[in-house]
């Protein structure tokens, strides 16, 4: 709230008083990016050790999937889209679409590694990067709805 000056010619009226409205889209999703490059290295440094030593994809990516999102739920929840909504709404969302991620990711994986000269890892960096964007909008839309208070038409 922006301090007030008591003179008459200084006043500010209710409308400037009013809290800034939330940052528009770029920023939203420049926060998303940052968010996600660190859950991306995150995910795929513990994937890459994992896979190296037991040679198995779906063990390699449950392993670095349950590190990431122990990670990521918190930073896009409160950081990405400052949602204010309850855990019991919002994380069943947030693992649907991780099992869902997780499902799209691994098919990706096993094609790109079989039918072109993509070893695994890279594989799974560029079936991830693929699904950056729709991700994003999911979880804005989806996972960490705002419950805007009603405004008039057209504002």
């Amino acid at each position: 709230m922006l301090p007030m000056d008591n003179s008459a010619g200084d006043m500010l009226t209710p409308a400037q008083t009013e809290p800034v409205p939330p940052a528009g889209p770029v920023p939203l999703f420049l926060r998303y990016g940052a968010a996600s490059l660190v859950t991306a290295g995150i995910d795929n440094l513990v994937f890459y050790f994992v896979f190296h030593s037991t040679g198995t994809i779906a063990g390699a990516q449950a392993v670095a999937r349950i590190v990431s999102v122990l990670f990521n739920y918190g930073i896009v929840r409160r950081i990405v889209f400052s949602s204010g909504q309850n855990h019991r709404h919002a994380l069943p969302r947030y693992l649907l679409l991780v099992a869902l991620n997780a499902l799209i990711s691994y098919t990706g994986i096993r094609v790109l590694s079989s039918l072109t000269p993509l070893g695994v890892v890279p594989s799974k960096i560029l079936s991830e990067s693929l699904l950056f964007v729709a991700n994003f909008a999911i979880q804005r839309r989806f996972v960490f709805q705002h419950r805007h208070s009603s405004q008039p038409n057209g504002l």
